[in-house]
């Protein structure tokens, strides 16, 4: 099967769907039946040597028409990969960000497959109005993205719990929305096992959104606890925000600031390494890929009871759960997980056996099957037969 995967992030791995594209590129070492190349605007040169498999996108938009980005880049990589299909004649055309994929999936004579990775969209509606841009930018895109998990040959989310949302909120048949967990390299994550805390509490927070990690909940809650000190290392936000945490932590004494701003893959995984214990108490969390590489690294996990994250944190067996929002939960969570040094050493264990089904291996199989079966199911609704069949 050829696959092509189109991801508007590639090369700068911030979050997930940059990680995943990555990742993916593994099928072609270790099945290679198959093969994946990928179409992307974040990479440099057309055809690099290190990475013949990658198509650049060369996309500028004016400041203009930014907020149409999603709607440009539509019709952009569409029209690049019907380019690409005549080099490359490719199976299926499978779109990192649903949405992106809607013209594709309206016009495409072959199937295409959306990815939905969050539930921002979903959730918003009328009655949580806020007058900010990315409210109404997300009540915006609802529309075009359920038009896309309709329209699409099948729809990949990456938990149980937003595969239930999307059936429920978009009408998708069931049989074509698929969950695949995403998968981190576990080979490039030590694993340090009992980490006996020190006068001052490392605790790191990674997460760009600030707002929807409730890192504000974070400062409160170790606030709330004024017979600990706590170094709270914060990774993802630009420097425009740094006053602004720097704002939220005014009341907290016990707590001293580091703010390092975007990092490198690298960066993290030495900071799991050096903290201990790894904090982001979301609002909503489709799943959590920074919670899977904390568990793989050792470090005690504390997060909340929402979305994904309890699949990942094996409903509390790998770590702590607070409810979202909540800072005195929070508190109460932190604090049982200082004071238990047993129990952080089992639910490490734990947690390092069970982010095991994280694996890219599982990953890139779990990928394959589920386009054998979404393209299995596009065949037969379009011609009544399996896929690979003739008529007489």
């Amino acid at each position: 099967m050829k696959i092509l995967l189109c991801s508007n992030t590639f090369e700068h791995i911030h979050h997930g769907p940059a990680k995943f594209a990555n990742l993916l590129l593994e099928i072609n070492r270790l099945h290679p039946a198959h093969e994946v190349r990928i179409l992307t605007e974040d990479t440099h040169g057309d055809h690099p040597e290190s990475q013949p498999q990658i198509y650049r996108l060369k996309l500028r938009l004016p400041f203009l028409l930014r907020p149409a980005s999603q709607v440009i880049r539509m019709f952009h990589y569409y029209s690049k990969a019907r380019r690409i299909a005549k080099e490359y004649p490719y199976d299926v055309l499978v779109f990192n960000n649903a949405f992106i994929g809607l013209w594709a999936a309206f016009d495409s004579r072959k199937p295409t497959v959306g990815m939905i990775n969050d539930e921002k969209n979903i959730m918003t509606s009328l009655k949580g109005f806020r007058p900010d841009r990315q409210w109404i930018r997300q009540f915006i895109f609802r529309v075009p993205e359920q038009a896309a998990a309709r329209r699409h040959s099948g729809i990949i989310t990456n938990s149980n719990f937003l595969r239930r949302r999307v059936i429920s909120a978009y009408q998708v048949p069931e049989e074509r929305v698929k969950r695949l967990y995403k998968a981190i390299d576990l080979s490039v994550i030590p694993f340090r096992q009992g980490r006996p805390f020190g006068d001052r509490i490392r605790v790191l927070f990674v997460k760009a959104d600030f707002r929807t990690g409730r890192l504000d909940v974070l400062i409160q809650a170790l606030g709330n606890l004024p017979g600990y000190r706590f170094l709270l290392t914060v990774i993802g936000p630009g420097k425009q925000y740094e006053d602004k945490i720097i704002r939220m932590n005014q009341g907290a004494e016990n707590v001293q600031l580091n703010c390092l701003g975007p990092q490198s893959q690298r960066v993290v995984y030495e900071h799991l390494q050096s903290h201990d214990m790894f904090c982001v108490p979301s609002d909503t969390e489709a799943l959590g890929v920074a919670n899977i590489e904390a568990l793989a690294s050792g470090i005690s996990v504390i997060s909340t009871r929402t979305g994904g994250i309890p699949e990942v944190l094996d409903n509390g067996r790998n770590g702590w759960l607070a409810e979202p929002g909540d800072p005195s939960d929070l508190a109460n969570a932190i604090e049982e997980c200082i004071n238990s040094p047993q129990k952080r050493l089992e639910k490490a264990m734990q947690g390092k056996e069970f982010v095991t089904r994280f694996s890219k291996e599982k990953m890139v199989r779990s990928f394959l099957e589920i386009m054998e079966e979404l393209c299995g199911y596009w065949h037969r609704s379009k011609t009544g037969r399996p896929a690979g069949t003739t008529g007489m």
